[in-house]
């Protein structure tokens, strides 16, 4: 062999050697733990469906999904944490309405900008929340609500789980529609809210199906607006906010998976089809259903692009007409 012959043999050797350490140094992804930030606490719905999903997602990929529970400032801590993290698909953060949509417009100084830090991955489920009285009030229907609310010196009170949350702005949404005066009572979390409402401190609550549920079946409150586009399973009766003629409504809640911007494109498409897998799941969908949520109409990155800035469009309006600021 020549010396030339030999120099091109080592040179195709090396770049051989070299591309396999690169591989090397590059495991497929998942190699680790992948850790999902909730911007709630342990328990409740939204809890249990992001453990949903990180059971059925890890058992995918062969890596374990960590759930990390970072509540607090309407899932402003959650989404601030994230948002720092290295984008490499290992941190996924468990968005909403709330931390997506809403706190951009209620907080003086947010620490992560929505559209600009994240990267979104897929809607996870859509869920709806229902507007109820107590049964001590009287009131029965939407009807009895507008009556009631101009009947009564000073309007009435209703309780939410926070200024500034979904909670608070869908009641705030059915005053404005209505033409109502109402006194805002924020809680620090819905079930002190209903705990408030069953006790008489107000006459009206916004809250999750799944949380109305037992409520209605004991007696204690009465069912009056579906905040969605459907009907409930739960309560087939009970009017949606389009139904009964808020036609700006922008849609009912949901939840969806957001990564750091800069998260490879191939990880976002790895996380996004075992989403869709995640809802084709027999047993994932009995649970879902005890949950009242539901498959989203739309699983893809614009799904969740395209949701946030329709409600945006929305709320902003509403949260600075009513002046709602959170330091």
């Amino acid at each position: 062999m020549n010396c030339r012959a030999l120099c091109s043999t080592v040179v195709v050797a090396c770049a051989m050697a070299s591309s396999g350490v690169a591989a090397w140094a590059q495991p497929a992804y998942p190699s680790r733990a992948i850790t999902l930030v909730v911007p709630v606490a342990a328990g409740g719905a939204a809890d249990a469906l992001a453990r949903s999903w990180a059971e059925h997602v890890g058992a995918a990929l062969g890596q374990p999904v960590v759930v990390d529970n970072r509540p607090g400032a309407n899932g402003s801590v959650a989404a601030s944490y994230v948002a720092k993290q290295a984008p490499n698909g290992y941190t996924v953060l468990f968005a909403s309405t709330s931390n997506m949509s809403l706190n951009p417009f209620s907080y003086k100084s947010l620490s992560y900008d929505p559209l600009k830090d994240f990267d979104p991955v897929s809607m996870l489920a859509g869920t709806s929340q229902v507007l109820v009285t107590s049964t001590a009030t009287g009131i029965r229907s939407l009807d009895d609500l507008v009556k009631a609310a101009k009947r009564k010196s000073g309007g009435l009170d209703f309780g939410s789980a926070g200024k500034g949350n979904s909670t608070h702005l869908n009641v705030e949404f059915v005053a404005q529609h209505y033409g109502l005066k109402m006194t805002h009572v924020p809680y620090k979390g819905a079930a002190p809210a209903m705990v408030g409402l069953i006790g008489g401190e107000t006459q009206l609550v916004a809250d999750a199906v799944v949380s109305v549920v037992p409520q209605v079946k004991g007696g204690r409150v009465v069912p009056l607006l579906i905040f969605g586009s459907q009907r409930s399973k739960a309560f087939p009766d009970v009017p949606t906010v389009f139904e009964a003629g808020l036609k700006d409504y922008p849609a009912g809640g949901w939840y969806g998976l957001m990564v750091p911007r800069g998260t490879p494109k191939e990880v976002v498409a790895r996380l996004n089809g075992e989403t869709a897998k995640f809802w084709a799941d027999p047993g994932v969908k009995q649970r879902m259903d005890a949950l009242y949520m539901d498959p989203p109409s739309a699983l893809g990155p614009d799904a969740v692009t395209q949701t946030m800035k329709k409600e945006a469009a929305v709320w902003g309006p509403v949260i600075t007409r009513l002046g709602i600021q959170n330091d």
